[in-house]
């Protein structure tokens, strides 16, 4: 049964332009919530308060029919001969450690950041359920369109735009980075590379969990070994093997990165929570030292693949 999986899912049908409609659910909502996911946190703690732009209406969805919400942090000495992130999250939601990622991102690499949203501009706060239309062909979607707003509004250079997501947000960069025809040319133009933070992998050859790899990109991936949420023991290898890098962590859970007191206070180092996934609350447990190691690798990728070494 495994082996026949993995044959239907590297063969998974092709996507068409008659998909982006039942990819793109219309955006229904120009406000991001104050207290998201059932009140577990503070949104304006995330941003204001630590100096990141409030999350506004700005990114034209695919067919340009509203705008994701998105928390937009050009550097202010300008975009221009810089790196720039987009920074696309989980199952959960936006949560803290979204943005305490961006903080880390700005300060590491003087870099603009964009942290885009994709469920509560269309109505929702979590898509713990993955097979839906919420899934990762959606959030790829997203993901182009907002590449090409920062390129087109912005004027920020591709050729220094790397993508990056956790958990269903690194099932994202995983599914953008695969070299489906339909858009090939378009994120070869739009992106330098990726990074997923141990993404989800499943792929059954349905358009609900679609095709990964091989990709078109650079791309770095990390993963645990304790991780229930997302087990590589879901990916088929060359999902994995197939990326520029793959650093795994035998001894970490999912979410090794959590900002567990919010992007404003720094973590608590060794906690344990479990997630609010209703199918599955799976552990989350904080570690520095795995957190530095993957900043560490993750400097030396974006590094190794920027093209363009002009002085800032």
């Amino acid at each position: 049964m495994l082996v026949a999986t993995l044959l239907l899912s590297a063969c998974g049908a092709e996507f068409t332009a008659s998909d982006v409609v039942l990819f793109q659910p219309p955006i229904t909502s120009t406000e991001a919530p104050a207290r998201p996911l059932r009140g577990s946190w503070i949104l304006s703690n995330n941003t204001t308060r630590v100096g990141l732009a409030e999350m506004r209406p700005l990114v034209p969805a695919y067919f340009g029919d509203g705008r994701l919400l998105a928390s937009w942090n050009p550097h202010p000495a300008g975009v221009k001969h810089r790196a720039t992130f987009v920074v696309t999250h989980g199952g959960h939601g936006l949560v803290p450690t979204n943005f305490a990622t961006a903080l880390w991102l700005r300060q590491a690499f003087d870099a603009n950041v964009l942290v885009l949203d994709a469920y509560w501009s269309r109505g929702i706060e979590e898509n713990w359920r993955t097979s839906t239309r919420y899934g990762a062909s959606m959030r790829a979607l997203d993901a182009i369109t907002a590449a090409r707003w920062l390129r087109d509004s912005e004027g920020t250079d591709p050729t220094r735009t790397f993508l990056m997501g956790d958990s269903q947000g690194g099932w994202t960069v995983l599914r953008t980075l695969t070299d489906e025809p339909f858009w090939r040319d378009e994120v070869r133009a739009l992106y330098r590379g990726g990074i997923a933070l141990y993404p989800n992998c499943v792929e059954d050859g349905t358009p609900f969990y679609p095709r990964l790899g091989p990709y078109l990109l650079p791309l770095m991936v990390f993963t645990g070994g304790r991780d229930s949420a997302t087990p590589i023991a879901d990916c088929r290898r060359a999902v994995l093997t197939g990326a520029t890098g793959w650093i795994h962590y035998p001894d970490q859970t999912h979410g090794w990165d959590v900002a567990n007191r919010g992007a404003h206070t720094p973590p608590v180092d060794g906690e344990c929570g479990r997630a609010m996934n209703v199918y599955n609350r799976f552990p989350v447990c904080r570690s520095n030292a795995t957190t530095a190691d993957m900043q560490s690798k993750i400097l030396e990728f974006v590094a190794a693949n920027l093209t363009d070494r002009r002085p800032r």
